[in-house]
């Protein structure tokens, strides 16, 4: 198939993951791509000089701004795309427009709660929950414009956990730096653990603008030999490699692409229950704690801690169910067949 895939943002974080890993894979399934992004995409060395995939980009100013549509539109009849595939709202807004003119089929990913009024001329909308597919039908899109499939992670899936070998304890958690990511809670929860458990460390990955203010706390709650501030994280595997477990401490969290890249990797997890995660993840899979709860939250890294065996029973049932549902090779053969159904004559 010829598939344009569209996304307008600048930084990087699970959307823009998704909208990489997802262009990568149909080139990687001989499938011709177009992926178009902003000039100035934190990942956009990732999708350069691939086999099967035309990267096209642009620095538009705004969702308002015209002459980046014309130009985008012009790239995109050029290309001649059987389906065109948009992520976010900027790039649905942009993507909607264009398609109305081409009259090409529309597929929106619905990657969190957005304002549905920049969801125009969309031919079907792709829910990952069955809460955001709640949130469609609640705002008026029709069942039938509504399909869910799962995120996925390209990470290919370790063949059993890994057994922890010495008394360090390395916790880990990425993500945008923002305050809804909920690492703040995170700060002050370790501190608890920090003090019963001398040799735990936690290792925070990403950028963002909280990074100062969580530094700050960091050195407030005196952890700054016990807290590592890695930054931007290039090498995932290596990142989650190199730790016993993973914590999302999410405050809110539509999906959450990191719990899906824990499993793969055979990581028992402690993630918050909103609403991406408890539709992955239960008792028998994660620990789970109320989000924004330091005392919730301390109790259960603690818990954990001392739990080597339920942390490995956790990991091996986690690491069964990617493979079953969210690996690569299953998610994105559905993604094919919606765009193949949607791009048949009279769809």
């Amino acid at each position: 198939m010829r598939i344009t895939q569209l996304m307008l943002a600048k930084g990087f974080g699970g959307a823009e993951r998704y909208f990489v890993d997802l262009s990568l894979a149909l080139a990687e399934l001989g499938h011709e791509v177009q992926a178009i992004c902003h000039r100035r995409f934190r990942a956009l060395n990732r999708l350069q000089h691939v086999p099967g995939l035309r990267l096209c980009t642009f620095s538009p100013y705004g969702w308002w701004d015209a002459l980046a549509r014309r130009k985008i539109q012009a790239a995109i009849d050029g290309f001649r795309p059987e389906v065109v595939h948009a992520h976010l709202a900027r790039g649905a807004y942009v993507a909607g427009r264009i398609c109305a003119s081409l009259r090409a089929p529309l597929v929106v990913k619905l990657h969190n709660y957005a304002d549905l009024k920049y969801y125009r001329h969309v031919d079907l909308f792709i829910a990952t929950t069955q809460d955001q597919r709640g949130y469609l039908l609640e705002r008026g899109i029709d069942a039938s414009r509504i399909r869910i499939i799962p995120n996925f992670s390209s990470l290919a899936p370790v063949d059993a956990p890994p057994v922890p070998e010495g008394n360090a304890l390395v916790m880990a958690a990425y993500g945008r730096l923002v305050h809804k990511k909920g690492f703040h809670v995170l700060l002050r929860a370790f501190r608890t653990l920090a003090d019963a458990h001398p040799l735990a460390i936690l290792h925070i990955g990403g950028d963002g603008p909280e990074q100062g203010q969580l530094e700050s706390l960091c050195r407030q709650l005196d952890l700054g030999g016990r807290v590592r501030f890695i930054g931007w994280v290039d090498d995932v595997r290596v990142f989650l490699g190199q730790s016993d477990i993973f914590v999302l401490p999410s405050l809110d969290e539509p999906f959450g692409i990191a719990v899906l890249e824990a499993m793969a990797m055979g990581k028992p997890i402690v993630a918050t229950r909103t609403r991406g995660p408890l539709e992955i993840l239960d008792e028998s899979l994660a620990y789970l704690v109320n989000p924004g709860d330091v005392d919730d939250l301390a109790r259960t890294l603690c818990l954990a801690a001392a739990d080597a065996g339920g942390r490995l029973q956790k990991a091996a049932a986690g690491l069964a169910l990617f493979k079953r549902k969210y690996a690569r090779e299953i998610v994105v053969p559905i993604l094919v067949e919606t765009y193949q159904a949607l791009s048949k004559p009279g769809k």
